[in-house]
């Protein structure tokens, strides 16, 4: 998911497009005053479902006790703007992740299958 979002789309543009694919909803149908379990018709179990695809698109964790917050898509937003405010990630990258994390994580993950493989004569 998180090589799907253009970095260049701000938290808000974000997190109507994942809101619209988890939905599988046109993201211009969606309005900040919507409510997850009114208006979109959520259960407790959707709600969470979406909360992780959030956390999976913004590269961070939304502790159980702030999902409370989060009853109306602008409320997400709103949340998400004060989260990447507070860990002083940029606005338009809300998914960027450390390089040395990122770095050392994928070497591992990448080198062994490369590296296990013998070239075929």
């Amino acid at each position: 998911m998180k090589s799907s979002l253009p970095k260049s789309l701000g938290i808000s543009q974000q997190v109507y497009h994942t809101l619209g694919k988890y939905l599988r909803l046109e993201p211009s149908s969606l309005h900040p005053e919507d409510s997850l379990r009114d208006d979109l018709g959520l259960d407790s179990l959707q709600t969470i479902e979406l909360v992780y695809e959030v956390e999976t698109a913004f590269d961070l964790q939304i502790p159980d006790e702030d999902f409370g917050r989060l009853t109306t898509i602008g409320d997400v937003v709103l949340y998400l703007n004060e989260r990447t405010q507070l860990a002083g990630k940029s606005l338009s990258v809300p998914q960027a992740t450390p390089p040395a994390k990122h770095a050392s994580h994928s070497a591992t993950k990448t080198k062994s299958p490369i590296h296990s493989k013998k070239p075929q004569t």
